[in-house]
């Protein structure tokens, strides 16, 4: 197994893309980021696009990360162009020479220990990947909603002909009621040989950031975000609080991966 560790990233994440970068950075091969400077609605943020600055995130791990700017077709749908984004990713990982693949955004953490044992039974396995739950964080690193009904492809082997796009049959993406649990451009064009697994989260701390507005107004799904109680979720946010986006209370937890308080 050469496994590459991709990332899908623009402003927004960047509070979190150094300490994801150092989280994954010991646990794969190599570590591809392919960025912008400007959003899927053309907001630009021009940290993405000082190289220097970029590089800096990556710590004592510079050797493993390259950097790659693909920006978006402004008019595009924003899936269409993360989608863009992740084939790019997965293109660069397959002509370097990997044998394996996990997307990831900037603010992604996952447990060594969990991700050491299930990238074994992966390769040892020959499985064609796996898919796993995920963790949700609230305004705080010690914030959280618990466990997401959100699922998220972890290692998958890489093919000649693999890609990333909106497949609904790929494995657990529907639920027998025909609700969708994985972000339509993270599913592949796999039908079998991909197995669910408990023994592993992927920690999204995805309301963690110093300046939510950039992450609202730019998100895929903005318009449905303003219409939420997103903002009143986040005036809010407190333990015991009812989150009413997530439809859950708010628990303090360990700041595991020693995350700041933006």
């Amino acid at each position: 197994m050469k496994l590459a560790a991709t990332f899908n990233v623009w402003g927004d994440s960047i509070d979190l893309l150094p300490y994801s970068l150092q989280n994954i950075a010991p646990l794969v091969d190599g570590v591809i980021v392919v960025y912008s400077i400007q959003s899927n609605y053309g907001v630009k943020d021009l940290r993405m696009g000082n190289t220097t600055f970029l590089k800096s995130l990556s710590g004592e791990y510079l050797h493993k990360v390259s950097f790659f700017q693909l920006e978006p077709k402004l008019g595009d749908a924003p899936h269409a162009n993360e989608t863009r984004k992740r084939n790019y990713c997965l293109d660069v990982a397959r002509e370097a020479g990997y044998t394996h693949i996990l997307m990831m955004d900037g603010d992604e953490f996952y447990k060594a220990e969990e991700f050491e044992q299930e990238r074994e039974l992966i390769y040892t396995n020959h499985t064609a990947g796996a898919v796993c739950g995920t963790q949700v964080y609230f305004k705080k690193p010690t914030l959280t909603v618990g466990r997401d009904h959100t699922l998220v492809p972890f290692i998958h082997k890489i093919t000649p002909n693999l890609k990333f796009g909106n497949f609904p049959d790929y494995p657990f993406n529907l639920d027998s009621q025909g609700n969708a649990h994985i972000d339509p451009t993270r599913r592949m064009n796999i039908i079998d040989g991909v197995y669910f697994t408990d023994r592993i989260l992927m920690h999204h701390y995805s309301w963690v950031r110093s300046d939510y507005n950039m992450k609202i107004e730019n998100s895929s799904a903005a318009k449905n975000l303003k219409k939420s109680s997103i903002y009143t979720d986040l005036e809010n946010a407190r333990e015991g609080e009812y989150n009413e986006f997530y439809r859950s209370h708010l628990v303090t937890c360990e700041n595991y991966f020693k995350l700041p308080e933006l």
